[in-house]
């Protein structure tokens, strides 16, 4: 994958008057998601969705729905928003979005999508992108069958070597460029994801604003919850999916369960994840702070702020990475 300094290719919309199947003309009342969460994997996410699902008049399809990678996105946003109604936000959060590989075919779905109407808020989430990787490792690395297709390994060394996504996923900036040349920087809101953790309230409350959603129910949010915690997230058998998948469990059982009952369920039925592979070597950490502090420099100047988000070779040498929490 090219690194933050590449410039990519231009995007290009097919065709001026069609916009995957659908005439222009009829955008305007396609019921497109007013907000995306765009990514990035394992920087909060999950909970970020549980956060903004438990706000009254916000309307979100399940997460990691990816309607705009579907074969028939506007099909997908009629399916789930055609009844939310005019006094609903419409959100979706994917971090699949931001994904290398898939964030410029996403963004480029978006921008033919909503045409020259209305621009979508765009929020993106970050953490120490040496924090996100060994916790993008973990969590992958314990999963089965499609969750782990490529067969990803305890080993981090390996793992560095056989899946370039492990580190390309964590720069930012780059992820950002296809979304960025589609909507502008006006559109975007990077939420750091240690202050979300450390300020889980006000956090909400200022994304809230930025999608704009009048008021937050902020007595819904217990900034003691986590979800989606790779250190005790289920994992996922092959049986399970297979029943997760089923015409039968899609139609007729998933909509009678909310969210919450199916974390529940999730929990007591499924397998704990193993324990933490070993901490990285001083070699390898070495490595990745020599790779990633540029990185870092580019979002920093993506941003247009005054100082990089964090110093990974401060982080590395007070010994952060290797005790480094699987928080999400």
């Amino acid at each position: 994958m090219p690194d933050a300094t590449v410039p990519a290719a231009p995007l290009q919309v097919a065709s001026p008057f069609l916009c995957l199947g659908v005439p222009l003309s009829e955008l305007p009342r396609l019921p497109l998601p007013d907000f995306l969460v765009i990514g990035a994997m394992k920087c909060g996410t999950t909970t970020l969705y549980h956060d903004l699902r438990r706000q009254p008049g916000v309307a979100l399809p399940d997460k990691e729905s990816n309607g705009l990678l579907q074969s028939d996105p506007a099909a997908a946003y009629r399916r789930w928003f055609g009844q939310s109604g005019e006094t609903f936000l419409r959100g979706e959060v994917c971090p699949d979005y931001t994904k290398p590989g898939l964030d410029r075919r996403a963004a480029l779905a978006a921008r033919g999508l909503y045409g020259s109407g209305p621009k979508p808020k765009l929020v993106y989430l970050v953490r120490d992108p040496i924090a996100r990787l060994l916790s993008h490792h973990y969590f992958v690395s314990t999963q089965h069958g499609e969750a782990n297709p490529g067969g990803m390994t305890s080993d981090l060394d390996s793992s560095l070597r056989d899946f370039p996504e492990l580190i390309d996923t964590s720069r930012y900036a780059c992820r950002l460029a296809p979304w960025v040349e589609a909507f502008g920087k006006e559109s975007l809101k990077v939420v750091r994801f240690e202050d979300y953790v450390s300020d889980r309230r006000p956090t909400i409350s200022d994304v809230a604003g930025f999608i704009g959603l009048e008021t937050a129910d902020l007595a819904s949010i217990d900034p003691g919850r986590v979800d989606n915690p790779s250190a005790t997230r289920p994992v996922a058998t092959p049986g399970w999916r297979c029943v997760l998948g089923s015409p039968l469990y899609r139609r007729w059982v998933r909509p009678l369960l909310s969210a919450d009952t199916r974390e529940g369920l999730r929990r007591r039925l499924l397998p704990k994840p193993p324990s933490r592979p070993a901490a990285p070597s001083e070699a390898t950490l070495a490595r990745l702070v020599e790779t990633l502090t540029p990185e870092v420099e580019a979002l920093r100047r993506l941003l247009g702020s005054a100082e990089p988000w964090w110093d990974l070779d401060q982080a590395w040498r007070s010994g952060a990475y290797s005790s480094a929490p699987a928080v999400t």
